[in-house]
């Protein structure tokens, strides 16, 4: 991992606990993973299956579920979550060799976050609110993105198309998702970011299968061409 990237790494991982500013904000909507023991000590409970800390590809998507399936898992994913499992084939199709979802996978330079980082009260489904996409963007994804220097970062859903393009300033851009996705910009600081359909069950209603597998093959591509 790197001895100079762990303290760094650390404060990153303090700063999502101790962070209440949405709770504060919307008082029995939205609660901080923090409160339970079982919470793990990471950034993104994604990272339990990719969290790569030198990664060619920085995967940014909605949120962990709701409180109940966080009790439910004990911080984890469900084995059989179908947004894993897609990603995993869209992930193969842009050319990483990735493990099961249920293994961690510490080769693969990939790194999982969300737009998210707290659990909503309430539906898997329930509505997420633009202030908390903001207020995670600016407080824990923009200082994600400073260590990791990803080349190519993919935003994956609405949620996850507007924490991406408030942490690139990619204010000329389209702000839905679908007059984006599929699409690709430079920021300024030379970041490739593409905005991409939601690989969970809902979002292939949105934008259907072989549109993301075309969509994650020009990743691909994209990432061969930075990387070498």
């Amino acid at each position: 991992m790197g001895s100079l990237v762990e303290p760094e790494y650390g404060a990153l991982v303090a700063a999502r606990k101790a962070c209440r500013v949405c709770v504060e904000r919307s008082p029995g909507k939205i609660r901080s993973c923090a409160e339970f023991d079982f919470d793990p000590d990471v950034v993104s409970h994604w990272e339990a299956w990719l969290g790569h800390r030198r990664p060619k590809l920085l995967a940014v998507g909605q949120d962990f579920g709701n409180v109940g399936y966080f009790i439910r898992n004990r911080g984890r994913d469900d084995p059989n979550n179908k947004t894993n499992d897609n990603l995993r084939r869209l992930l193969t199709e842009a050319g990483f060799e990735v493990t099961d979802p249920r293994e961690f996978d510490g080769n693969t330079p990939v790194f999982l976050t969300n737009s998210i980082l707290c659990i909503k009260e309430g539906p898997m489904d329930g509505a997420i609110r633009p202030s908390w996409v903001a207020a995670c963007a600016d407080k824990h994804l923009r200082p994600l993105v400073r260590l990791l220097k990803p080349p190519i970062v993919v935003a994956m859903g609405s949620c996850g198309w507007h924490a991406v393009r408030r942490v690139f300033g990619l204010e000329n851009a389209p702000e839905r998702i679908s007059h984006v996705a599929g699409s690709s910009w430079v920021s300024a600081d030379r970041t490739r970011v593409f905005a991409v359909g939601h690989p969970g069950p809902q979002g292939l209603t949105n934008r259907p299968w072989p549109q993301q597998l075309a969509d994650w093959r020009r990743i691909g591509e994209a990432v061969s061409a930075v990387t070498g």
